[in-house]
């Protein structure tokens, strides 16, 4: 998920303890996560049926947050993208979730239970999930965007936007040069490299700020634009000359998910957290307010439907056609991939 390049905000619910808590010695519960993804309705209904704290810290990309950690920042929970997984778990840096605690675990679907990045759950356990497109300003251009490789029309050149988020960003070019967003193959990456500069000259990162795409669209001056489902709907909702596209050659997923620190002081209440995100009314309260798929399938009957009907937010088989989950990378292939973002950020040959 990416509601990021706002400035970060913590949310600290201060309170006393009340009834349920795990602990009379709990004071707080830290949960990290993308800026605006954690809607203050469920902290607040989380406080007043646990009388529990909790402090919530936004990060604007899972680099900043897992330097974060890196650098001793003190977290109970954490909302990490899917390809963060493995080398959380390979390094020791998260722990094996208890489900005795997560009892609501069941109301997830069950193809979201065994994940290729963490087989069988031990580790970690879906929040939400999307697809990712591009918006097109339809009015502003003469044919039809209906591929990755339409990034590279002429016509285009400058009026192309992205978010400076480092593995969509490598992603994006990959596929708009007909590879995998998981290739390794060592001739592919140097051809990645070697067109990233000239994608790098036909586009705008978007800046600090912005919590959508939209403004850049609507300003006129940009034609196309990375964008997942809030994006589209915030666009939609203020013009129709904003198409979302999925590209011919399939979307890119994204999952994010729950991974509980090594740490972590307060693994129990963590995992009790969690199962309370899982009631199907509170994953409803989270795709309500934030625009994005739940994997909660007892949420549906709770969720807005204009949203629950909408193959934006819940793409339809059709969508997911050649889909591509953003896999996790050896570090060698990893550092390449590092090489081709700074192209991107500080314009290297």
């Amino acid at each position: 998920m990416r509601f990021f390049l706002a400035i970060p905000v913590i949310l600290l619910i201060a309170c006393s303890l009340g009834p349920g808590s795990a602990s009379t010695t709990t004071s707080k519960l830290v949960i990290m996560g993308w800026v605006g993804y954690m809607p203050q309705q469920l902290l607040d209904t989380f406080q007043a049926e646990t009388g529990i704290a909790v402090e919530y810290i936004g990060y604007d990309t899972p680099e900043q947050a897992l330097a974060a950690l890196d650098q001793g920042k003190s977290c109970d929970l954490m909302i990490i993208n899917s390809p963060f997984i493995p080398t959380l778990i390979s390094t020791e840096k998260i722990v094996p979730l208890n489900y005795e605690n997560i009892p609501n675990a069941r109301n997830i679907r069950i193809d979201f239970r065994d994940m290729v990045y963490d087989p069988g759950g031990r580790y970690s356990i879906v929040y939400q999930w999307g697809i990712t497109g591009l918006l097109v300003r339809t009015d502003l251009i003469d044919k039809s965007i209906t591929s990755w490789a339409d990034l590279w029309d002429p016509t285009l050149a400058g009026k192309i936007v992205l978010w400076p988020i480092p593995r969509d960003t490598v992603s994006v070019l990959l596929k708009s040069l007909g590879y995998s967003i998981n290739t390794t193959d060592p001739h592919q990456l140097a051809l990645a490299r070697e067109h990233a500069p000239e994608l790098a000259r036909r586009m705008t990162m978007v800046e600090e700020g912005y919590e959508v795409v939209t403004p850049y669209l609507i300003s006129g001056d940009y034609v196309v634009a990375l964008g997942w489902a809030y994006d589209a709907l915030d666009a939609q909702a203020q013009t129709d000359q904003i198409m979302f596209v999925i590209p011919a050659e399939g979307t890119i997923l994204w999952v994010d998910t729950f991974v509980v620190p090594t740490r972590s002081t307060q693994k129990v209440l963590a995992e009790r957290f969690i199962n309370f995100v899982l009631q199907p009314a509170i994953s409803a309260l989270v795709t309500n307010e934030t625009k994005t798929a739940t994997a909660n399938e007892l949420s549906l009957p709770f969720i807005d439907p204009a949203l629950r009907n909408n193959t934006v937010v819940f793409p339809s088989p059709t969508m997911l056609r050649n889909a591509e989950l953003e896999m996790p990378l050896d570090p060698q292939t990893q550092a390449i991939y590092n090489e081709i973002y700074n192209i991107f950020i500080e314009g290297k040959p």
